[in-house]
Formats: structure tokens, sequence, C-alpha cells
């Protein structure tokens, strides 16, 4: 009998926490996960498939689950690891411990087969940012083999190669996020300078300042995250400098919509784009830039306009390389493949058909 009240007490919760859920509002979005949450609209289109999921979506204090999940693994379970995620002084590290010899080889034959057909006349280099795991203690930790990483793509890409591995510090980066701060990206401007015969700028920039950032790692260890500033330099080029795109219209360098968004990190050239360019109309050069790039590369450009009138960036996840001559005149412009160690293991996604 005990049982059985305690079934009908149970369906009896189930049921009425459902009627609760679809009474109220809908939460649109996660800022914890940043992703957008299933609502009624969307349940109504197949509710056989998507009920489980949209009652797992509009749970009631579905942070607080979250959290307390984190605390009962990282705290009470003691484990390094939850959620894909290390945590090591207040930084929150994705997991990154390995990585397919096939993948690793196609990025190296999409960036030869790029450089083969449309680049044969150019300035160019490849370059590597590291990814946070990078800074692991392999003693302690799962790591990728970074060193075999980068020999091998140094000695099969026909591309000569800057080396900026080790020119960061697990410092640089944000806490709750996998990109580096953009005043960081200053440490390598010398070596672009050098490698592409750029002359020096000696540019002054006024530092601007987000306090709330909340990054793509925040909801892996919520409990533990705290919300850190996000940086931005300015000055009187980069507030000049005109941004067009392939999808929409012109912006500034600096889209400051973005701040308090579900991805603030797109305060910078707007997010992701397939293409994008730069222009610069009081450059003293008549120099022109290419960077094949992920998301990294969006915080480092606008430090790079005043050594250009123009520079475009490519992002091959979201076109097709032989789609882009449609946009692009391939003539004497310097050229940067400058790519995150998350793409590298991830090649299949650079569409280079």
């Amino acid at each position: 009998m005990k049982e059985k009240l305690l079934s009908i007490l149970f369906v009896g919760i189930l049921f009425l926490g459902g009627i609760y859920i679809l009474m109220s509002k809908d939460q649109e979005f996660s800022t914890y996960e940043r992703r957008k949450l299933m609502t009624k609209q969307e349940l109504k289109k197949d509710i056989f498939h998507n009920l489980d999921p949209f009652f797992r979506d509009q749970l009631p204090w579905r942070n607080h689950f979250l959290a307390l999940n984190s605390f009962v693994e990282r705290s009470l379970l003691q484990n390094k690891e939850s959620n894909q995620v290390y945590l090591i002084n207040d930084f929150m590290i994705e997991k990154n411990d390995n990585i397919e010899e096939k993948k690793l080889n196609g990025f190296i034959s999409k960036i030869n087969k790029i450089q083969n057909q449309y680049l044969t006349n150019h300035n160019i280099f490849f370059s590597i940012i590291p990814d946070k795991s990078y800074f692991l203690d392999s003693q302690k930790y799962p790591k990728m083999d970074f060193d075999y990483m980068i020999q091998k793509l140094k000695k099969e890409i026909n591309i000569p190669y800057i080396d900026i591995m080790n020119d960061f510090q697990l410092e640089d980066y944000y806490k709750t996020d996998i990109h580096l701060k953009q005043p960081s990206y200053l440490k390598i401007l010398n070596k672009l300078e050098q490698h592409f015969s750029l002359l020096n700028q000696k540019e002054n920039y006024q530092k601007k300042q987000y306090d709330n950032f909340q990054g793509s790692s925040f909801s892996k260890a919520p409990l533990y995250a705290s919300q850190e500033p996000l940086v931005y330099l300015t000055n009187e080029t980069i507030e000049k400098a005109k941004v067009n795109y392939l999808e929409y219209n012109e912006t500034p360098v600096y889209t400051l919509d973005k701040l308090g968004t579900i991805d603030s990190y797109s305060v910078f050239l707007n997010g992701p784009s397939a293409i994008l360019s730069i222009e610069n109309s009081n450059a003293d050069s008549e120099k022109e830039l290419i960077i094949f790039r992920d998301s990294f590369a969006s915080s480092l450009a606008p430090l790079l306009i005043p050594y250009y009138k123009k520079i475009t960036l490519i992002d091959l996840r979201y076109i097709d390389m032989s789609l882009t001559n449609q946009y692009i005149d391939y003539e004497k412009q310097d050229i940067l493949f400058l790519y995150s160690t998350l793409i590298v293991k991830e090649s299949n996604l650079l569409k280079v058909t």
C-alpha cells in the first residue's frame, strides 16, 4: 500500500509539474548554456519527439540544478573533469586530449590545396594558436601531443610557419571562454611585422571594458564561474574603419550591441561571418591582407587595421573555398592562415573541395 501511494504521489508530481511548465511563460534561451531552449512553438511541430527535450529545457530552477550537478561532481566526488571541462585556478579548460591522424592529415591537405590552386603568387604564412589545454600539466591531466601536431604541420604544409605557440600564457585567455583576450595579441604583432615586412605603427589604444562577460565554458561549471572583464582596444584608426559582410550590412569594427547578449564575444566584428572585409581609407600603405581564420582572429584583426588598406577574413566553416573567388580577386595580397588547434583537430569543418 505504501509503495502504491508513493507511486501515485510521484506520478502526481510529474503531472502537476508538466501542467505548470505548459502554463508558464517559455524561457527562450539559457545564458548559462549559451543556447536557445525549446519553446511551445517548437513543441507543437512534433510533440512526440520534442516533448522530452521541451520539459528538460523548461524545467523550473534549471540553472540551479546545473550548478548543483557541477558541485556534486567537482567537490563531493572530487572529479578533475566535469562536462568536458577542467577547473584550474578559476580557469575553465575544455578537455582536448587526442587528435585523429585522419583529421590532422585533412588539415594539411586542405591548406596545401588552397595554396596550390589559388595563392601561387603571394606573401604567405601559416600560424597556429594553442587552445587552453596546451597549458595543462601532462603529468596530471591527459592532453594532446601538441609538439607532434606542430612538427607535422611544419614539415608537411608547403607554407612558411610563424611560431606563436609559446608567446602566450594561460592568463592571456578568458577564464570562462576558449578565446584569447584581445590585448594578448599585442605580443605577436612584432612577429607579424617582421614576416610580412610591415612598418611598425606604434599605435596608441584606448582601453574599453565590459565587466559582465560570460564565455562559452561558463555553463559547464556555473557554481565556480563568475563574470569577468572583456577588454577591447580602440583608437581613431579603428573607429573610422568600415566592415562589410557577405551576409549583412556594414557595421563598425566593434558592434557594441552584442555586449550582454548570449555571445558577447561577437562584439568583435559582429560574430561569425563567411567573408568580411575591413577597409581603412586612411592607410599609409596600399597593402592588403587575407586571413583564413576561425573565431580567434576576430579579436586580432582590429589590431592589424593600421597596417593595411584592406583586410579580408574568410571563414571556411561557412563557405566553400571554391565559391570565394566569386567575391575575392586573389592577386598579390599578404596571406595568413591563422587557426586554433581546436580547428586543426576538426579539419572536417573546413569546406575545401
